[in-house]
């Protein structure tokens, strides 16, 4: 398994007495109720250099974001009977400049409603429809990641 890619590196500098900040790994939270899906969009986020957490269910999502922020966020929209559209207002009071990525098999009249409303929340929004392409997925965790890392 690849190590995660840290954005700084935690060194003191010969002489100076200056240490830098300590490492911070990138973080990724996967929200889908699909445990193949979870395990997949997790493994995807590890590989790319984030720490990823991954939640079943809009309780344990809404518990996970109040505790830690978040880079990214990927957001099932059909959670087992809950709606993952009840997470926005959250994560848009929260941090409005982690990027979401709608992972959802909904029809793309929804997947592009519900972008409409991430965007009139200032939410930084993306989606990708299910099957989930990996290659996709990755190009999008990885400029999150440059941009999160950039000095």
């Amino acid at each position: 398994m690849d190590l995660p890619v840290n954005c700084t590196i935690a060194a003191e500098m010969p002489g100076s007495g200056n240490v830098s900040e300590p490492a911070r790994v990138p973080s990724l939270l996967v929200i889908d109720d699909d445990p193949v899906q979870r395990m997949t969009i997790s493994k995807v986020g590890t590989k790319a250099g984030y720490h990823a957490v991954a939640v079943a269910t809009v309780k344990a999502a809404m518990h996970e974001i109040r505790q830690q922020k978040f880079d990214c966020i990927t957001l099932d929209l059909l959670l087992g009977g809950q709606n993952g559209i009840l997470m926005l207002n959250e994560i848009a009071s929260l941090d409005p400049a982690t990027l979401l990525i709608v992972v959802s098999g909904a029809s793309p009249a929804v997947r592009e409603s519900t972008l409409g409303m991430a965007t009139a929340l200032h939410l930084n929004a993306a989606e990708l429809p299910k099957p989930l392409d990996l290659a996709s997925l990755r190009i999008l965790l990885t400029n999150r990641l440059d941009a999160v890392c950039a000095p």
